[in-house]
């Protein structure tokens, strides 16, 4: 489907890419006053290919296969345009993917340079307890892919995606030298200096069963949500509006 070819939406009315059951859809999303939206299908945007992940920056997408771990495809939906990047190196112990992906731009004023990062934060081998850290880049200007020197002192869970603003991207994160595993930080990758920047502490206490999610509020904010998940029912419990320092959230630190 090329959604350049469609119709103009009307007023009220959005249109969102979906992920369902490893497939991705175009559905229209109207607002209706005092009611619930109304969603409707316009249809299945791949083909035979099963997607696992989806990644935003920029009107491009990052899909990443759930039976493929060899390459990846970047797309821009608008122009039916695709690349594939084809990964140096796959590691699917017990067929879990335990990569971290993200996709950015280095802002070269006139232009945007775009890379994609892709990194193990934290893998052990539960038979020698060896830990395995992996991270590279690669920059679609050149065409290759470069390996990064960084020595962690955060923790990234594999599953917790992260999220693209003005060209960088942030993730919930943890202390590395604590036993628990608690995303009551943030830290963001600077896709020019190529680098993390520093742990930024939330201002709440995340517990082992809650879930902290990022989203981008109109290219201009991070959303933070804390949903609470202890006596059963998750509990949306705390919602968070915050604006960033650029330097101060992506000064190198890596």
């Amino acid at each position: 489907m090329h959604i350049g070819k469609l119709r103009a939406v009307k007023e009220g009315e959005s249109l969102m890419i979906a992920m369902i059951e490893y497939n991705l859809y175009l559905m229209k999303v109207t607002l209706v006053d005092n009611e619930n939206p109304f969603i409707e299908c316009k249809g299945k945007l791949n083909k035979q290919t099963k997607i696992s992940q989806v990644f935003h920056c920029d009107g491009l997408l990052l899909c990443v296969f759930d039976d493929d771990d060899t390459k990846a495809i970047v797309w821009n939906p608008y122009w039916c345009q695709t690349r594939c990047l084809e990964f140096r190196y796959s590691h699917r112990p017990y067929r879990r993917d335990m990569f971290s992906y993200a996709l950015g731009y280095e802002d070269k004023g006139s232009c945007r340079s775009y890379k994609f990062l892709r990194f193990i934060d934290q893998c052990v081998d539960y038979k020698t307890r060896d830990e395995f850290l992996w991270y590279e880049i690669y920059d679609f200007d050149s065409s290759l892919w470069k390996s990064l020197d960084i020595t962690p002192h955060w923790r990234i869970l594999c599953h917790q995606p992260g999220v693209s603003l003005k060209g960088n991207t942030y993730w919930p994160a943890s202390q590395r030298n604590t036993n628990d595993v608690i995303d009551d930080h943030i830290i963001c990758f600077d896709f020019t200096s190529e680098s993390f920047g520093p742990l930024l502490r939330l201002p709440f206490d995340a517990g082992d069963e809650d879930y902290v999610t990022l989203s981008c509020v109109r290219e201009e904010k991070l959303a933070v949500l804390l949903t609470h998940n202890e006596a059963g029912p998750m509990e949306f419990e705390y919602g968070l509006l915050l604006r960033l320092r650029q330097k101060r959230c992506c000064g190198a630190s890596s």
